[in-house]
């Protein structure tokens, strides 16, 4: 499931707090960034027809909407994507570029072998 940068700012609202009506969204992004409440109600409309969000009737004036994948599954499915994109696939050509380019401190390796 393809989801945009801007898309993406909904979902970190709905995942940080199920059920929320339209306003509750509004307000919440409004205090990170400016849009306009036709934007976002589009943004959240083409989520719903993509499946990510599941839209709540909570009475006749308004719904409630809610995340309808996790940040986990969604998370996974982006990190595929990436590895597939960048790397062919090759989870250990990624960690080595990383390793190789010094992005990765000497803590943050001892933490992966030892997981490893």
């Amino acid at each position: 499931m393809k989801i945009t940068d801007a898309e993406l700012e909904i979902m970190k609202v709905l995942w940080e707090e199920d059920n929320l009506t339209l306003n509750q969204i509004i307000e919440k992004l409004s205090s990170k960034e400016q849009k306009n409440k036709s934007t976002i109600k589009t943004l959240l409309y083409r989520l719903i027809d993509k499946g990510a969000v599941k839209s709540i009737e909570k009475n006749k004036k308004e719904n409630e909407f809610k995340a309808n994948i996790s940040r986990k599954k969604y998370l996974k499915e982006e990190n595929n994507v990436f590895l597939e994109k960048l790397y062919n696939g090759n989870i250990d050509n990624m960690l080595l570029n990383f390793v190789e380019d010094k992005k990765i401190s000497k803590e943050k390796i001892q933490k992966l072998l030892d997981i490893l």
